[in-house]
């Protein structure tokens, strides 16, 4: 493919102009967020429900607009692919340098983000066949119309992750390392940890009691604060959590409200301990980042249980 100098301006230009709806979105989510926080709190909540950006639906809306400025370069289906590529690494490395999200979260977001451009790009490419290249006004007013409806029909998400192992172990010796447990020294096998997501490394209680304050700390000194809501000995343990880290990975993502371990003594001696976790997804499309946020809190669950079943059958 020859780049030429225009032809290079021309993809750079619809790329630039592709984030700079992107970015006018986020910008008037962020405001329209802050200014009903505290003014108009009824409102406040249905902006969260309503405006938080759509990962699936602003890009497309980007990908229309790249589309507009690459139309007269008669590219094949192909360099659409390319060139929204281009667009989303724009886009991704924006939101890293200047508004420091996440680099895992920018990761998981990527593949979505650049799918969705680039059905976009093609929307864009038939429609501008369609009416001979001119931009129609009217492809704005039914974007955000879209949007909104979506948001109301969407809203948030809440889930629980449930997950369970066998220990070798009596319920009596489990549940000694269920409370609290000493620091995991295993490295994480989970890919996701190895490319810069902190992972699960010990957690501390005040003590065995309604209320003791517990603290779950991951790998690079995060900390969840949380409280002992629910006690029966050796049978079930449930915490809410008060307090989560002010992260770039979870900040506006999710929220995490509750977590519980369960003990189920077995026939053989052994103990079936299973693990919930309880959150709210804000970010959408949900059936996307569902996936992801069940995936995570399972490896979670796995790596402190495993632990506990390491430690239980070392003294059981």
């Amino acid at each position: 493919m020859h780049l030429s100098r225009a032809r290079c301006l021309r993809i750079l230009g619809g790329a630039f102009a592709a984030n700079l709806l992107g970015w006018a979105v986020t910008v008037l989510y962020a405001w329209i967020f802050r200014r009903t926080m505290t003014e108009a709190p009824k409102m406040h909540e249905i902006a969260a429900i309503t405006l938080y950006p759509n990962l699936l639906l602003v890009p497309m809306a980007m990908g229309v607009i790249a589309a507009y400025f690459w139309q007269r370069l008669e590219m094949r289906i192909w360099g659409y692919l390319w060139w929204a590529l281009l667009t989303v690494a724009m886009c991704v490395g924006g939101a890293y340098l200047l508004v420091k999200e996440g680099a895992v979260c920018l990761l998981i977001a990527s593949p979505i983000l650049w799918g969705a451009l680039f059905a976009g790009s093609l929307i864009g490419r038939l429609i501008f066949r369609k009416v001979g290249g001119r931009l129609q006004l009217v492809i704005f007013p039914v974007v955000i119309l879209a949007i909104f409806a979506e948001g109301k029909i969407a809203g948030e998400q809440a889930g629980v992750v449930t997950d369970e192992i066998v220990v070798a172990a009596a319920p009596a010796e489990v549940w000694k390392h269920v409370v609290a447990f000493p620091r995991i020294t295993n490295e994480p096998d989970y890919w996701l940890n190895k490319v810069g997501l902190p992972s699960a490394a010990e957690t501390t209680c005040e003590g065995e009691f309604v209320g003791a304050k517990r603290e779950c700390i991951f790998s690079n000194g995060l900390v969840f604060k949380e409280v002992v809501s629910e006690l029966e000995m050796q049978r079930r343990l449930t915490f809410d959590v008060t307090e989560q880290p002010n992260d770039p990975e979870l900040l506006g993502h999710v929220t995490l409200h509750r977590g519980q371990f369960e003990l189920q003594a077995n026939p053989d001696g052994s103990t079936t301990l299973i693990g919930r976790s309880w959150y709210t997804l804000h970010v959408r499309p949900l059936w996307y980042f569902d996936w992801w946020t069940r995936d995570i809190t399972r490896e979670v669950h796995l790596r402190v249980m495993r632990h506990i079943k390491q430690l239980s059958e070392a003294h059981g």
